[in-house]
């Protein structure tokens, strides 16, 4: 299940417990062209951002260099530490986007770059979501992207399928060049993929595999998934030009409100 395949990025969100070095976990994963812009955007009219899984500050640091007040959550240590040296005018914290109490609110909350697929299990994705609408002023957003399933979840066979290793990119870390490839197994009925990233450096040490799960989110859970955590569906778009989502987007963006700010 090759990503050109089904056409969704050929990134993963971060796992929870690997031994994929920061670092290189960094050049590898270095997000979708014009996800930037679109966060910057989206956060033109705000004054405060919490970004969840900010992970070496990509995003956080772009809003930062606009003016904001940005705090950066990620419960990877070691993505952290590039954070501070990315983005020094953010505030980072080291919690889990699950389970967090940061005691004030913020005009935006973001997710960026598939972050939500990281949670495994419905209970995680709705402790999150709740989390995020605990810590939205009235009137805030909550905007986040994932790649679209939609087509490739809509197959009639696949439960249990696994795709061909294939070179997805070279990045250069740690001192050396590394031919990055990645094959997927997908379990449909679980609405999960596991990515394995193999990295095999050119200078002869040993490769660096990790095995990343996710669990993606179907468009028409969307609504009642985030109803059930005090949020209403804003808009949902299909692209970083805020085309409208249709069932041939290659990307799902969500945006949502607090529920009592449009009572």
């Amino acid at each position: 299940m090759s990503p050109e395949t089904h056409r969704r990025p050929s990134r993963a969100p971060r796992p929870a417990c690997t031994e994929y070095p920061a670092a290189l976990y960094a050049a590898v994963h270095t997000g979708n062209p014009g996800d930037v812009d679109f966060y910057r955007r989206a956060c033109a009219a705000a004054e405060s951002v919490l970004e969840l899984g900010v992970g070496a500050g990509r995003v956080a640091q772009a809003l930062a260099a606009d003016g904001l007040e940005v705090v950066g959550l990620d419960r990877d240590g070691g993505l952290l530490e590039l954070a501070r040296c990315n983005a020094p005018g953010v505030e980072l914290v080291h919690a889990d986007m699950r389970d967090f109490d940061l005691g004030r609110r913020f005009d935006r909350v973001l997710i960026p770059y598939n972050g939500l697929y990281c949670l495994l299990r419905p209970e995680d994705l709705r402790d999150c979501l709740r989390c995020a609408r605990a810590h939205l002023k009235d009137g805030g957003l909550l905007v986040f992207d994932g790649y679209s399933a939609e087509l490739f979840h809509a197959e009639a066979e696949g439960d249990g399928s696994e795709d061909a290793p294939g070179l997805v990119r070279t990045v250069d870390a740690l001192g050396t060049s590394w031919d990055v490839f990645e094959h997927s197994r997908w379990d449909r009925a679980e609405q999960r993929i596991d990515a394995v990233y193999t990295h095999v450096p050119r200078d002869g040490r040993p490769a660096v595999s990790a095995t990343i799960p996710q669990r993606y989110v179907l468009a028409d859970e969307l609504e009642a998934l985030l109803a059930s955590c005090g949020l209403d569906l804003v808009v949902l778009h299909g692209s970083w030009d805020q085309e409208a989502f249709d069932l041939d987007s290659r990307l799902l963006i969500a945006t949502a409100t607090p529920r009592t700010a449009r009572a």
